[in-house]
């Protein structure tokens, strides 16, 4: 009789075992979800949390609260009474709570989803058991073994006073998902921007010594969730530009005043300057404008372009980026695109040859003056002779007004080098007269002044795609 016991309780034993065993493998083939994030750029952070977990059933979905999320549900300005729900019922209240406000088409879920990432990011410690991540990748960004259950998405430190990218045509700070299986959603938000423009324009072309203005644009960020906030504008300027000043930085109407390291204030700015790179810092920014989401902020500055500008196809650069934080509870930051902006000055060359037999044989020391047209575009204008400076043999550039401003200064003399040939650079697209006023030995002068005509065209990017010089003389 022991003995038969023994192998009963030995049977039993084993048998429980195998249960076990086998509940255990159940549960870990729980099946998992895919959400596939669209018009996500490589290299930033998705954050997850599972507010809402669930199973299926067919095409039928249960919804359950994590319990990690009842403080937020528990609140009787959201949810009439939800204080004193408990399980199923403040389950079910939460959900159609949810339900309301993102509405059929989630169209209308931006409100809520920036009152749940407030109160997320204000109980991290309380959600990390719900918090999942994901870098993101180019184009689009799938992060597969999802748990089923209802998602906020929240793109880490993107802002919705920035246009969502693709077309996706409302903006949202955090996104809401159900993955229940396959699923995707497309990005509705976007990181800080900026936009930078010369002369209000993508790209323009001046003379060297010309002042330019620089406008670089942005918005306030949404800022939920954060105690302190870093916003700043930093700007690299080529080798052929020279800052000058800030002339203004607003943000809506409100002027920001400038200020010295040390004094900073609400609605101040700090201004850094390492060679060729600005960095206009914005001071208390978040104190400043925590009721300012989505008003422009907009710098403007002036620079030169100096003698060390290049030219012709090859462009004077200015790129510009926001510096933004973008994590909540850290000193974490991200940086924007950049955005960058072209200046050209142009060239022209002259040729002074003699014609024998179909022969062109260049002449050296022609000399010539250059003037910017008349109001009617049809001679030179007298009064308006640009002022030259010599580079080296046959190179020319024209003057910065500095230069022409120095004390004891000339204009040097367009020369035609040995092989007849001259570099004038420098100019600005527009039109311009050449006057001969001595011709080589042995030679007559032209006739009469060369009508050069320089013109740029530009795509819709601000990129310069050609230009031209057309020389007419004698009506030719």
């Amino acid at each position: 009789m022991k003995k038969l016991v023994s192998r009963f309780m030995a049977v039993l034993m084993a048998m429980t075992m195998i249960l076990s065993m086998c509940m255990t493998a159940f549960a870990a083939e729980a099946p998992k979800g895919t959400l596939t994030v669209n018009n996500t750029v490589a290299g930033k952070t998705l954050d997850l949390y599972q507010i809402f977990t669930a199973t299926k059933n067919g095409d039928n979905v249960a919804y359950t609260l994590n319990s990690a999320y009842e403080g937020f549900f528990k609140n009787n300005t959201r949810i009439p009474g939800s204080e004193s729900l408990t399980g199923e019922a403040l389950s079910e209240a939460a959900y159609d709570y949810v339900k309301t406000q993102v509405g059929t088409d989630g169209r209308n879920g931006a409100a809520f989803a920036k009152d749940i990432m407030g109160w997320i990011l204000g109980n991290t410690a309380t959600v990390g058991t719900t918090h999942t991540t994901a870098t993101t990748t180019a184009g689009s960004t799938v992060i597969s073994g999802l748990e089923y259950g209802y998602y906020v998405v929240y793109p880490l430190g993107a802002t919705d006073t920035s246009a969502a990218p693709g077309e996706q045509d409302y903006t949202s700070v955090a996104s809401l998902v159900s993955v229940t299986g396959d699923t995707s959603i497309n990005m509705k938000s976007n990181y800080p921007t900026v936009v930078k423009k010369v002369n209000n324009k993508n790209a323009d072309d001046v003379n060297i010594g010309d002042t330019v203005t620089y406008t670089l644009t942005s918005k306030v960020p949404d800022m939920t969730g954060y105690t302190s906030y870093v916003f700043n504008f930093k700007d690299t300027l080529s080798a052929g530009l020279t800052f000058k000043k800030i002339t203004s930085v607003k943000v809506g109407d409100t002027t920001i005043t400038k200020v010295d390291a040390g004094q900073e204030a609400n609605n101040t700015y700090t201004l850094t300057q390492d060679g060729q790179n600005i960095t206009i810092t914005m001071n208390n920014f978040l104190d400043s404008n925590k009721d300012n989401t989505g008003k422009e902020i907009k710098v403007t500055y002036t620079a030169t372009l100096n003698k060390d500008a290049v030219t012709g196809f090859d462009a004077n650069k200015n790129s510009a980026t926001v510096e933004y934080s973008n994590k909540p509870g850290t000193d974490n930051k991200g940086e924007s695109k950049p955005s960058i902006v072209d200046v050209h000055t142009f060239n022209f060359t002259i040729f002074k040859y003699y014609l024998k037999d179909a022969t062109k044989t260049g002449l050296a020391n022609a000399e010539f003056e250059l003037y910017k047209t008349n109001e009617a575009g049809d001679a030179a204008d007298t009064n308006a002779k640009i002022n030259i400076v010599k580079v080296k043999d046959g190179e020319y550039r024209q003057a910065t007004p500095e230069e022409a401003a120095a004390g004891g200064f000339k204009s040097d003399v367009i020369v035609s080098g040995t092989d007849g040939k001259v570099l004038v650079k420098g100019l600005d697209a527009g039109t311009y007269y050449l006057r001969e006023t001595k011709a080589p030995e042995g030679y007559n002068k032209l006739l009469s002044d060369i009508k050069v005509e320089i013109k740029a065209t530009y795509d819709e990017n601000g990129k310069l795609v050609s230009y031209t010089v057309d020389y007419t003389y004698n009506g030719n």
